[in-house]
Order: C-alpha cells, then sequence, then structure tokens
C-alpha cells in the first residue's frame, strides 16, 4: 500500500511538473534582444550589400585596397553587433527568430573574416579566401531570406528598386510540392549534381514564367551561385535554377542532366518553353556555350560572363548550329585567368557562325561575376521575346 501510494505522490508530482506554466515574458529582455537584433541584422546587410559592388571590382591589383575599404567600412559595425548578440541573450520566447539571426550574421561574419584575411600572400590561397567568403555570404542570404518578414534590416533586399514581393503567410502556401515556391535545394540524381530552384511567390499557373538557368565556375556549386540572380528573379518574374556540376567543374555528362532538370521544372511549373535563358561565370560561361549551342531549340538565348569558346565546339559542330542564336557575351578587360584576347577571339568567331551577338567589353572587371550586368541582359532577353 505504501509502495503505491509512494508511486501515485510520484505520478502526481510528475503531472504537477509537466504542466508547470511557462515563465512570464520580460518584455525589457525581450526589448535589449530585438535591438541587438536589428544592429547585427543592420552590420550583416550593409556588409552583404558592400560585398556584392565590391566582387566586381576584385582583382589582383586592387586586393589591398578593398580589405582596407571592408575594414574600415565594416569592422566597427560588425564587432559592435557581435557585442550587442553575446550581451543580450534571446528570451525563450524569441529562440526561432533568434536562430535565424544567429546563424546569418555568423555566416555574414565568417565572410567578412575572410575577406579581410586577404594580406597579398600566395595567390591561390587568396583565391581560397575570396571563395570562401562568398559561400559564407550565399549561406547567410538564404538564411535571412527564409526570415526577412521578421527582419526590418532585410526589408526589399531580394527586390530591384521599384518592384514589390507578395509575401504569403505560411498557411496559405501551396501543400502541393509541384506549387511549391521560395528555396528548393534538390538532390544529384540521372547525370547533375543537384540544383537549387527559386520560385517567386508572386507564381501562379495562369500564365507561363520565362526560366535562368544560371551555371556556377568551378568549384562552385548551384546552392551558393542561385544568389546572383535570386534579386533579378523576384523582382521581374522568373523561374531559377542552379545545378551543380557532377565533378569539380561542368563536363558533357551535365549536357543531359541540364535536359533532365527542365524536365522536372516544365513537369510541376508552367514554364514557357520559348523563354529559357542559359547563363554562366567563368567555366560556366564556357559551357553555357556548350550546352546551349547544342540545343538552340531548347535555349532561346545565351549569356556567357568571363568564359572562353570551347574548342571543343568546332568538332561538336555547335558553330554550325550557331547562325541566330542570341548571345550576350561578357569579359573582363583586366581578367586574369581569361586574358580578354580570348573574349574578343570568341567575338569574332561566333560573328562569323553569324550569331546573333551583343559583346560587352567591362573595362574595369576582372575574372569576377558582373553582378550589375544582370538586370542589361533580362531586358536585352525580354527584348527577343518581343521580337519573336
Amino acid at each position: 500500500m505504501l509502495v503505491a501510494s509512494a508511486a501515485l505522490a510520484l505520478a502526481t508530482l510528475i503531472v504537477a511538473m509537466c504542466h508547470t506554466p511557462a515563465p512570464p515574458p520580460d518584455p525589457e529582455a525581450e526589448a535589449h534582444y530585438r535591438i541587438a537584433a536589428a544592429q547585427a541584422t543592420g552590420a550583416a546587410r550593409d556588409f552583404l550589400a558592400w560585398l556584392e559592388t565590391a566582387t566586381e571590382r576584385m582583382a589582383p591589383d586592387r586586393f589591398a585596397a578593398l580589405v582596407d575599404e571592408a575594414r574600415r567600412l565594416h569592422n566597427g559595425p560588425m564587432d559592435a553587433a557581435r557585442a550587442q548578440l553575446a550581451a543580450h541573450p534571446p528570451p525563450t520566447e524569441m529562440q526561432s527568430l533568434a536562430a535565424s539571426v544567429h546563424d546569418g550574421f555568423a555566416h555574414a561574419d565568417a565572410s567578412f573574416q575572410h575577406i579581410t584575411a586577404i594580406d597579398g600572400g600566395p595567390f591561390m590561397e587568396v583565391i581560397g579566401e575570396l571563395l570562401t567568403a562568398w559561400h559564407h555570404a550565399a549561406r547567410a542570404q538564404e538564411i535571412f531570406f527564409a526570415a526577412r518578414t521578421q527582419l526590418p534590416a532585410f526589408a526589399g533586399f531580394w527586390l530591384l528598386p521599384g518592384a514589390t514581393e507578395l509575401n504569403l503567410p505560411a498557411q496559405d502556401q501551396p501543400a502541393d510540392s509541384a506549387a511549391q515556391t521560395g528555396i528548393l535545394h534538390l538532390d544529384p540524381a540521372g547525370h547533375h549534381g543537384g540544383f537549387s530552384v527559386f520560385v517567386p511567390e508572386t507564381y501562379t499557373a495562369d500564365h507561363a514564367w520565362p526560366v535562368i538557368v544560371a551555371l556556377h565556375g568551378a568549384s562552385g556549386n548551384g546552392r551558393d551561385f542561385l544568389w546572383t540572380w535570386v534579386r533579378e528573379a523576384n523582382s521581374l518574374g522568373y523561374l531559377l535554377v542552379a545545378p551543380t556540376s557532377v565533378d569539380n567543374t561542368w563536363s558533357e555528362v551535365e549536357d543531359l542532366g541540364l535536359l533532365e532538370i527542365i524536365a522536372w521544372l516544365s513537369q510541376r511549373y508552367r514554364v514557357d518553353n520559348h523563354r529559357i535563358l542559359l547563363t554562366g561565370l567563368s567555366d560556366g560561361g564556357t559551357f553555357t556555350l556548350i550546352y546551349g549551342l547544342a540545343h538552340p531549340d531548347v535555349y532561346r538565348a545565351l549569356a556567357p560572363l568571363c568564359g572562353v569558346l570551347h574548342p571543343a565546339n568546332a568538332p561538336l559542330g555547335n558553330l554550325g548550329r550557331a547562325r541566330g542564336v542570341p548571345i550576350y557575351l561578357v569579359h573582363g578587360a583586366q581578367d586574369f585567368l581569361f586574358p580578354v584576347a580570348y573574349a574578343r577571339l570568341t567575338r569574332d568567331t561566333l560573328l562569323s557562325a553569324g550569331a546573333a551577338l551583343e559583346y560587352r567589353e567591362l573595362p574595369e572587371l576582372s575574372h569576377t561575376y558582373p553582378r550589375s550586368e544582370n538586370v542589361r541582359i533580362l531586358r536585352w532577353f525580354d527584348a527577343l521575346a518581343q521580337d519573336r
């Protein structure tokens, strides 16, 4: 009997403990944390915005000046934000938002640290720091994008001036994965190494949507490279796909892989098959020409950036298919990896083959992504639809 009574008492105590009310919210702690979170996300946003423009100015002879600029503009705000987050932990009821703020800021801070670690050492070490910095910046954007409706600092960050965005409440998102909006990541399969997709929340199936297929450079991946185009896709109404190469860079296997990805997208979304733009950076630009000229019936236009015309195009018969193909070719006059002479040879060869070529040689651009060309490319691409 005593054992039974003790067991009953223990059970009663456990039930009581399980039903202990949560401590009441602490308005002061919440207010302090919101200030710290606003400071951290503001510092992160300012650095990420700087990095976008600074990336276009990256070149070996400018690294030192850009590092000094990063320190001068962002060292103080990042230090202060770091200290504020440490001094004001989030209250329990704000843990979900706090996780996004903490993780997003940590990636932005890591990107800043890798940029400012560039000290003029061996060139490959410098490139490694840059690649790592861009990787962390992409991860920061992914985290902040998911939480952007709760973060005033990022209001409008992924919109072009004058554009608006529809923010659907979570419960109103389509339950059918075939109509899912936002960011999606797909695993490797078939002939591709996986891919990431961005679908604007304004997506509806009442009209066909144009598509951007964006190919990363060597040692990159689609999940990171996606962010070079999200703002433009979000603002101008494009579906965006960023595949990942099977190995370190692109090869002939992904030719079929890209077709598999486009088929996957077309099965789930209403795709305008006459308005698919293939673009890419560096090796991604080189293979934009290889894949795009191999399938002029699939890709309406090509926009290779800082790439070259691979010798394989001739034996593949691609030059014979280039006549009339719209191509927007961008290259930097300061490119240290693919000197501009190669771009001019590419230009002349494509013109001789009859391509409808738009050539943009940027005097200050090195071998890096020319983000300022994105809107120009899409305006050019939209004009092709009007001429169709």
